[in-house]
């Protein structure tokens, strides 16, 4: 109840505070009384001709925002708007409300009008979240608290697993969530994770169920960096113990000049050749992602390096072509 009043100066209604529990309004009110009874101070208020509460806080951040940050944190919360209904996407929103709060009514109106001054358009759907908010709630848990998490899960093949977990990070893929982290064999085994142990990749829509242990902390390994395990632009794969491999891809010169504008891979190299043809170079966990990547270009990229790479995408293209006739 104190977390959803902290930080809002012109305090929030009772039924905004009600839907966001979970509780009725009658429930809010009786919780309120009771917090008074504690002693803390926490005023009736009326917002916009309903009933509101206000916590009265002895300081108040004091952090200018100009209008061109509260643009800029307006543009990232609507890149959360793939992740509604998840816990992130809910502290973006508060955040953004508490925001509202310490505006002027001029501020406010004209904070009112800057979403249509940006749109963030995601490509390839977005997952649905619907009904995973403990398990969201479990896992967020255990990546910022560092303590094990007892899951089930199902696969992609859609076997059904669990265990234990010690979630090292979070991150944000395609519009989904995933969870990178250690599988053990029981919640002791956090404490002391040794170097170089290998990790895992879970997609969080596929979890059943999830439990942040209380009393199970885990030690991330010294030296872990999520940075190091992934593919650039080239997927999630994590890296195992094989060698990573080293790809060259050839570009059209119709397609130079967009190859070389981004950064596809922090081991990249680029090398002119002749009619204005570029060669992309690089080295990867996983040819996985490499390949479909190389398709999507058309007859604007050829494979060069690995053998692997070129038969898996030389395999791709002939399936596509028998599948016409």
């Amino acid at each position: 109840m104190l977390d959803e009043l902290r930080g809002f100066r012109r305090g929030r209604r009772l039924s905004e505070i009600a839907a966001q529990l979970g509780a009725s309004e009658r429930t809010i009110r009786r919780d309120l009384g009771d917090l008074r009874s504690a002693g803390f101070e926490i005023e009736s208020v009326a917002i916009d001709g309903r009933a509101g509460a206000r916590l009265v806080e002895r300081t108040y951040s004091s952090i200018a925002v100009t209008r061109r940050e509260r643009y800029t944190l307006l543009a990232i919360a609507s890149l959360f708007d793939v992740l509604r209904g998840t816990p992130l996407w809910e502290d973006v929103s508060s955040l953004t409300r508490k925001l509202e709060q310490r505006m002027t009514p001029e501020e406010r109106a004209e904070h009112a009008t800057l979403g249509d001054r940006f749109a963030y358009v995601p490509d390839g759907g977005t997952k649905a979240y619907e009904g995973k908010e403990d398990v969201l709630d479990a896992l967020l848990t255990g990546v910022l608290s560092r303590r094990v998490v007892r899951f089930a899960y199902r696969d992609a093949q859609g076997r059904a697993r669990g265990g234990h977990l010690a979630p090292y990070t979070m991150l944000l893929y395609k519009h989904g969530l995933y969870v990178v982290g250690c599988r053990l064999r029981e919640p002791a085994e956090g404490r002391e994770i040794a170097p170089g142990t290998s990790v895992t990749m879970y997609a969080v829509e596929r979890f059943t169920d999830a439990e942040a242990l209380r009393k199970a902390p885990f030690v991330v390994p010294a030296g872990f960096r999520i940075t190091e395990i992934l593919n650039g632009a080239f997927g999630i794969h994590v890296r195992t113990d094989a060698a990573p491999h080293r790809v060259v891809v050839e570009f059209s010169a119709e397609r130079a000049a967009f190859v070389r504008a981004r950064v596809w891979h922090p081991t990249q190299t680029f090398e002119e050749l002749a009619d204005g043809r570029v060669r992309l170079t690089f080295t990867c966990a996983s040819l996985i992602p490499v390949v479909s990547w190389v398709l999507e270009w058309g007859p604007h990229a050829r494979a060069i390096e690995p053998p692997a790479l070129v038969a898996d995408v030389i395999g791709e293209l002939e399936a596509a072509r028998r599948g016409y006739g």
